[in-house]
Order: C-alpha cells, then structure tokens, then sequence
C-alpha cells in the first residue's frame, strides 16, 4: 500500500458551506484537526476528499504539517503532493520557515509533486518569466532588482532602473516583491521620482526578508477589465473565472456562458495560450497535477491583448471559483498520478 502525504497549514476558507453541509461524513475528519466553525480550508478540504478514495484504490492518505514539516514524516511518505506552499511560511513566518520548507522536501525520500525544483522555477518569477519570453508567450515588461546587489551598489542599480524606465517612457509603475500574495508589499507610483523608489529599497532592505523586488509598468486598465484566471488538473480545464481588484476589495465573477459577466470569446482566447503553455511546461519540465495560469490586460490600452500574468502550481483556491465543486477532481488526480509513476 503506498503512502501519500498531503501538505496542509493553510486557514483560507474555501467556500460553499452548502457542499460540505451535504458531504458531512466526509469531512468530519477535519474536525478533529482544525477549528471547522468557519469553515474548512481548501487544503485540508481537498486532504479529506483524498482521504474519501483510500479504499478505492488501496492507499493511504496522512496530513503533513505545511507550516512545520517533519523530514521523519515525510520519509514515511511514498509520495507527497504540495497544497500548502512555502510561500505561506515566508509571508507569514519568514525566511528560516521557508528555507525548512523547501530544505525539507529537498532531503525527503518521497516523490514530491510538484517537484522542488518546479516550486522553485515557479516562485522565483525571473525563472519562469524568462522561460517565457525564450518560448514568444506574451508577457509584461520586467526589471528584476535583486536586494542583495542593491544594497552592494546602491548607485548601479538605481542607475539601472531609472534608464529602465526611460528607455520604455514608463510614466508608472508598480514594484512587488517576489515571494509573497494577496497584494502584499506593493507600491505604486503614478508619478515616479528617484528619491521615493531608493527610499523604498532602502525600506526593503533594512526592514523586511525580501529578496528579489519587480518592477512593472502601470496598466491603468489591469483593474478595469478583468484578469482571467484558468485553473487545470493534468493539463484539462476545470473552469476560468475573472477577478478585479479596488483598494482592498475584490470583485469575482464567471464567464457570460456560466451566468457571469467575462466574455466568452476572451476565455478561449486565452484557454489556447494556456493549453499550449501547459504544453511546452509538461515536455520542458514535469507534468504539472493542477495549476493556475492568470492572463492580464492591457499593454497600451489595447483590451484585446492578454499577457500570461502570473502560474501557479500550488493556487490558494475556493468552490466559489468554478460553476460545479471539484475538490474531489484534484484529489482523484493525485492518487491517479502518483500510482502511475
């Protein structure tokens, strides 16, 4: 009997109390583990739906402390699938928690999806970005400023940066740091000046574990149209949905076809950038068990032209997101996956 362990830490509610309500046996394994009263978070709810196939296919499936991993536990483990991601630990806990994360499935025995080696591609952007600038995806013009050499040569690199913005005539632009989510650590600035950019880095860099800083034109449009994200399992779309964001609001909505307001025409659009993205990643690299491929607009106002925005292999994700639940989906896939190999 094989061993698959599920990591697991997060406290992001996903949603539909109506679906777990109905699936109640299912879940009540949860409420030994977590504090259920609000809801059961989307890692743990996707370890209980796992959890649900053991007898199915004769397996064996055991929680991992995400936030704290055990290298001893994940050695019991033939395999080890990744919901809970390290990004969680830097943002939350810092550098130490993250570098354990990643040190840890390094050293495990088990099989660990995705890799550490695609966790890594993929949370370290200039990795992935670069990729797909060599492949011709479209994507959003990007100066990576690496704290480390800031702080060496303060004048070098705000050299570079500011010839950055002159060369593209950039009259805004966004920086955000590399390893972090949910809008965290970004600056705006709609009229750029030297002295305010070298006082952030400065903040950067006295004051926070940041390693690797972003520096972006400003699309004015990005939050007035809808940012498409697409969500797959094996390389098959599961569902796409849009978000905007206004201050510290969100705005979500689903495809006109499914009772919301993101135009069809557009989601197929991108749908055939992401299949063929998925594509390239799976021959290039490993095939992926889920992933989400966000696409932006719009590079000089222009509406119609989507850019890949962001990919994710370990998503925060919520039923709200998709028309019908699919928890059960990624966790069938899992095992599918994970007995194959």
């Amino acid at each position: 009997m094989k061993r698959i362990g599920i990591t697991v830490g997060s406290d992001e509610d996903s949603g539909i109390p109506s679906y777990f309500k109905k699936n109640k046996k299912k879940f009540l394994i949860l409420d030994d583990m977590i504090d259920s009263s609000n809801g059961y978070p989307y890692d743990y709810a996707i370890f209980a739906e796992a959890k649900s196939f053991e007898k199915k296919y004769n397996v064996e499936i055991v929680p991992l402390d995400g936030k704290n991993l055990d290298i001893k536990e994940c050695n019991k483990c033939d395999f080890i699938f990744c919901i809970y991601e390290g990004t969680f630990n830097f943002m939350y806990f810092g550098n130490d928690a993250f570098n354990h994360y990643i040190n840890t499935l390094k050293k495990t025995k088990a099989i660990v999806y995705p890799s550490v080696k695609m966790q890594e591609f993929i949370l370290y952007k200039n990795r992935y970005m670069k990729y797909l600038d060599k492949k011709c995806y479209d994507i959003i013009d990007t100066k990576y400023i690496p704290i480390k050499t800031y702080k060496s040569d303060k004048s070098r690199v705000l050299d570079g940066i500011e010839k950055f913005i002159v060369k593209n005539d950039y009259k805004k632009i966004i920086i955000k740091p590399e390893l972090a989510g949910f809008k965290h650590g970004i600056k705006i600035y709609k009229s750029i000046s030297m002295k305010n950019i070298k006082k952030h880095l400065d903040f950067i860099g006295k004051s926070t574990e940041y390693k690797h800083l972003l520096l972006q034109p400003f699309l004015e449009d990005f939050n007035k149209t809808w940012e498409i994200k697409t969500y797959w399992v094996l390389g098959k779309h599961v569902f796409s949905y849009g978000q905007k964001v206004s201050g510290d609001d969100f705005a979500f909505t689903k495809p006109k076809s499914k009772g919301g307001k993101l135009d069809d025409r557009l989601v197929n659009k991108v749908l055939k950038i992401g299949k063929e993205l998925l594509k390239d990643l799976f021959n290039d690299y490993e095939t992926l068990i889920q992933c989400r491929i966000d696409f932006g607009c719009c590079v000089k106002g222009d509406k119609e032209h989507y850019f890949i925005n962001e990919i994710e292999v370990c998503p925060t994700l919520s039923l709200e997101d998709a028309k019908e639940p699919y928890f059960h989906k990624i966790a069938e896939a899992v095992i599918k996956h994970c007995l194959m190999n």
